[in-house]
């Protein structure tokens, strides 16, 4: 689940620095090989309400997991990705019109300042193809974050019972959390919830299911908090930084909102 935020997308260059950074990212890509990565576009200050001012990227389609019940490509509802001028953002990054390559976002994300929010991925998941996550990648991501608070959201499979490289992706998921690049998984439910903390491996959020708008327990009685930003007015990923604390206790819990809410809700109940 990659959380509540439907970002606008133009740069502001109000600083010097910035406006480099962004001229940075204009740099043109040759398409059409296929060893060529995906590209990744950095917002370096978001007109999002939800998430406030903060540096706030996005991947391609490609990295999205089929272990994502929401991925549209496979046959899922309720991603909010995929509608508005967030999915025309989106399909711009997925034909290479915008971004940078996975090198230039860390370039980016080493530049920021000293101890300075931001989220990977307002859409988009993990580096590495659908299920995989590409160690090396987010090794390379995490490092860059060094001294600053980048979290991000994955859906990328991590249970024994599911399908793909799980052994691989805890690893690689345990080793970001390690390094302080808060990696959250993200449940599709709250018995879900429990079995992704029990991995211990790196905070969990979860979509609640219909009717739980208050704060709550799972059902092995781990406590779930929801998303600030949907209970308060004011409120923004940048004055709350909960998802940004690895070390929390607390499960992070969203309501399904937009057109497919009922469906994602459903859904939430069958995983709780």
């Amino acid at each position: 689940m990659r959380a509540v935020c439907n970002s606008q997308f133009m740069q502001r260059n109000t600083h010097t620095a910035e406006a480099e950074t962004v001229k940075a990212f204009r740099t043109p890509r040759i398409v059409g090989f296929n060893d060529a990565p995906p590209m990744v576009h950095l917002t370096l200050s978001s007109s999002n309400v939800k998430t406030g001012p903060i540096p706030v990227s996005t991947s391609g389609r490609s990295t999205c997991p089929d272990a994502c019940p929401l991925k549209k490509s496979n046959g899922g509802r309720g991603c909010y990705g995929e509608g508005g001028p967030l999915s025309w953002h989106w399909s711009a990054v997925d034909r290479a019109d915008r971004g940078t390559t996975f090198d230039g976002l860390c370039d980016a994300i080493a530049g920021l300042p000293s101890g300075q929010v931001w989220r990977h991925n307002q859409v988009g998941d993990l580096p590495g193809d659908n299920n995989h996550v590409n160690g090396a990648l987010l090794g390379k991501l995490a490092r860059a974050n060094r001294g600053r608070r980048g979290f991000t959201y994955t859906h990328k499979p991590v249970l024994d019972e599911q399908s793909g490289p799980v052994a691989n992706n805890r690893k690689a998921i345990a080793a970001a959390n390690r390094e302080g690049f808060v990696v959250n998984l993200s449940a599709n439910g709250l018995a879900h919830a429990d079995k992704l903390a029990a991995l211990n491996i790196g905070p969990v959020v979860t979509i609640l299911p219909a009717g739980v708008e208050d704060n709550t327990r799972t059902p092995d009685g781990r406590r779930i908090v929801v998303c600030p930003a949907q209970k308060r007015d004011g409120v923004t990923c940048a004055t709350c930084q909960l998802c940004s604390r690895g070390n929390r206790s607390v499960i992070v819990g969203f309501i399904p909102h937009g057109a497919s809410k009922k469906h994602v809700a459903k859904m939430a109940e069958g995983n709780s």
